[in-house]
């Protein structure tokens, strides 16, 4: 067992506070336990080895240099004292003097310990593993003499992954160990260091220990390497000194200093050792920009334009899926997976929709909307024992009323909040994990700003030029799936499929929402790839600025127009308009100026959820400002009687054993806000409360306020047409007696279809 604290826990107390000594290592406890903790931790920091190589005379360096850069065959172990005398050109004697120093020292081991040695067995000697590395590490330091001019990126080579990891997380950056690529580390901390709020930052969580020499080192005339002794004494420490305390102190504020890449150390050509500020910190600035492809500008005659749409489209589509939901009709669905919608059904809302597909609506655009809608809280899921099914919710009265202006901000609003990628999740071209969405369509939205407006440009120039200037546009560590694969210079496959998926994620984020929310236009090149342009609403949701002002009314005038026809044209839609014509007309076509039809279907569809004839007639002649057309109304009056509705309403007949309680009956009912109708001249009849308590059975409600009352409710049936002769009740009951007022017998009349 080769390692140091295998190597510790061998030696007594008395040797361990020997060598806690040469380590200038304060301890208080006196026992092995409390002796080799302090000791390992220390034995294993660079900076404590860095000064016991100081300390070692020029002979024991040699030996430590020999045992640390030497390997031994496998089956020889380590060296003699005789070999290593050997080796080394002095005597053996001396060589011994020497070993025990660094023995004593706790630098250099044996094997076996304390174990008696077979008899003309000499013993072999080596260092502890964790020693033998950072010597090696001194001696490679050494090696490669002063660094204070090397570029920060050079300088973070010379780090092993745990170190360079450790320094990230110190600057803000999400690690996960052994999932994210040296390469692109290395980059998001240059980027990093090239932010003078974000080295602020870092030098401000320093101790004071640490603060004070980075002010020394950091002052320095023209950037020069400062003595490690004169950067110690800003910090009232002497480096060279024997107090453990003291020695612990500069330990810690270097390790602080150097973890957080501030302060570097280096070796002078005559084994000085000097602390420096790398320039890119000192003095920093963002980093040089990537080599980026350039946008691929494609020739306005070249693009077929996508049609027209409304400013505010999404939103009106979201009203279009409400209103779906809210149909009798609807076809149960969680808002989750379309793969299992008709397609019936689907065919049917993309002919409504301002996005829509050939045939049927673009993967994914129906689930986005419900995401939103679900955040909004204008629907929500209910448990069925099937499945979870969406329905409107209350808030959703109060959504209709707000403009479509204030509606689009709202579920943009949703859209760059939420964790989730709620747009792509139904692409199969890619899937991502891990990614910091909120962060990635800030990003996205922020490199618009780019684009010129008015101008197509290649949709895949777009997307590889974004994923070559912001690698970390998805996060610090994701995890993607993508078709696309491509390997960049020099074979660097990592970088090359992180460059790879964000420029697919881009692709898809421009197709969807970005698309959706009409801040870019997508157009087609025949025989081609796609184009895109970023709008007026892009660029101002890049630049912070204002959005554009609404469009106004196509045509001046009355917001709607009915057509002799049946035709209903919209003008001036706004969310109130556009929800109550969905409830009664056909969208036909929907442009600057959308074109509805009134149809026997879609009066049926109003009014079986509830809608009166004279509703839909009011609405459409206030809308308009004048009378429907003589033969529109006479249509509309012809389809409702040929829809042959018949009202159901549930009630009750109370018929009291004494008529003369009609009369207290009827205005109880009436005070309780029961609506009371006579029956012929021995019962009432009463409605049903709209809105009872919740949980509490309507016919409960009117049983209750008999009993608060004093009278004795009894189910049964009865008979009202001019006679006071009840059936037998459909079970026994007693009649008690309260105040005189006898029994109420409470009459469920029978229900039919």
């Amino acid at each position: 067992m080769r390692n140091l604290l295998g190597r510790l826990n061998a030696r007594p107390p008395d040797e361990l506070a020997q060598i806690a000594a040469f380590w200038r290592v304060p301890v208080a406890a006196r026992d092995r336990r409390g002796l080799v903790g302090p000791l390992y931790r220390t034995l294993t920091d660079p900076r404590a080895v860095r000064a016991a190589w100081d300390r070692l005379a020029p002979n024991e360096r040699d030996l430590v240099r020999f045992l640390a850069l030497n390997e031994w065959p496998e089956g020889e172990g380590p060296p003699t004292l005789a070999e290593i005398a050997s080796r080394l050109g002095i005597p053996e004697p001396e060589a011994r003097r020497t070993a025990v120093a660094l023995y004593r020292a706790g630098i250099l081991a044996r094997e076996g310990d304390d174990d008696p040695l077979p008899v003309g067995t000499a013993p072999r000697l080596f260092l502890p593993r964790e020693l033998a590395l950072l010597f090696r590490r001194v001696q490679d330091e050494i090696e490669v003499g002063d660094l204070s001019g090397t570029p920060l990126r050079a300088l973070l080579e010379l780090l092993d992954d745990a170190e360079l990891e450790e320094a990230a997380q110190l600057w803000g950056l999400r690690v996960i160990p052994g999932l994210r690529a040296r390469t692109d580390l290395t980059e998001q901390l240059l980027r990093q260091v090239g932010d003078a709020e974000r080295v602020a930052a870092v030098v401000a969580k320093r101790r004071r220990d640490a603060a004070r020499i980075w002010e020394r080192v950091r002052d320095a005339p023209d950037g020069a390497p400062v003595p490690l002794p004169g950067a110690a004494a800003a910090a009232g420490l002497d480096a060279d000194g024997d107090d453990p305390r003291v020695g612990q102190r500069l330990r810690a504020a270097l390790a602080e200093l150097e973890t957080s890449l501030l302060v570097w150390h280096t070796y002078r050509p005559d084994g000085s050792r000097w602390l420096f500020v790398p320039v890119e910190i000192r003095s920093p600035r963002p980093p040089a920009a990537a080599d980026v492809p350039p946008l691929a500008i494609v020739a306005a005659p070249t693009v077929e334009p996508p049609p027209w749409r409304h400013p505010d489209a999404l939103a009106w589509d979201l009203l279009t899926l409400l209103r779906e939901v809210a149909a009798g009709d609807a076809f149960p669905w969680s808002g989750d997976d379309e793969a299992d919608l008709p397609r019936s059904w689907l065919r049917r809302v993309n002919a409504r929709l301002w996005h829509r597909g050939e045939e049927l609506p673009p993967p994914g655009y129906l689930s986005f909307l419900a995401a939103l809608a679900l955040g909004e809280g204008v629907l929500r899921r209910r448990d069925d024992p099937g499945a979870p099914v969406l329905e409107l919710t209350p808030v959703a009265r109060a959504w209709r009323d707000q403009t479509f202006p204030a509606q689009s901000e709202r579920l943009r609003g949703w859209w760059l909040a939420s964790s989730n990628w709620i747009e792509g999740a139904a692409r199969e071209a890619v899937e991502v994990w891990g990614a910091d969405w909120r962060g990635a369509r800030r990003k996205l939205v922020a490199h618009l700003a780019e684009l010129e407006a008015g101008t197509w440009y290649g949709l895949d120039s777009v997307a590889a030029r974004v994923a070559a200037a912001d690698p970390g546009l998805l996060g610090d560590t994701f995890t993607a799936a993508t078709a696309r694969h491509a390997a960049g210079p020099g074979g660097n496959r990592d970088a090359a499929g992180r460059a790879a998926a964000i420029a697919e994620v881009v692709e898809v984020e421009l197709e969807t929402a970005l698309a959706w929310f009409g801040l870019v236009e997508l157009g087609d090149i025949p025989g081609h790839a796609r184009a895109v342009r970023v709008t007026d609403a892009g660029l101002a949701l890049a630049r912070d600025a204002p959005p554009p002002a609404p469009v106004p009314p196509s045509l001046s005038g009355p917001a709607l127009v009915v057509s002799a026809e049946g035709e209903v044209r919209l003008h001036d839609p706004t969310p109130l308009r556009v929800w109550s014509l969905s409830a009664f007309a056909d969208a036909e076509r929907l442009d600057r100026v959308s074109v509805y039809r009134l149809s026997a279907g879609g009066l049926a569809r109003a009014l079986g959820a509830g809608f009166d004839l004279a509703q839909v007639v009011t609405f459409l002649s206030k809308q308009s400002g004048e009378a429907l057309p003589p033969d529109v109304a006479a249509q509309l009056a012809a389809w409702a009687r040929g829809y042959r509705r018949v009202r159901l309403q549930r009630a009750v007949v109370l018929t009291p054993d004494d008529p003369v309680a009609l009369a207290e009956l009827e205005r109880l009912a009436a005070e309780a806000g029961l609506a009371v109708r006579p029956l012929a001249d021995t019962g009432l009849l009463v409605e049903m409360p709209v809105t009872p308590p919740d949980g509490v059975d309507p016919e409960e409600v009117v049983a209750a306020l008999l009993r608060d009352h004093g009278y004795a409710p009894q189910w049964g049936q009865a008979s009202v047409t001019g006679s006071n002769r009840h059936r037998p009740p459909e079970r026994p009951a007693t009649t008690p007696e309260r105040d005189g007022r006898g029994t109420a017998q409470v009459t469920r009349p029978r229900r039919q279809t």
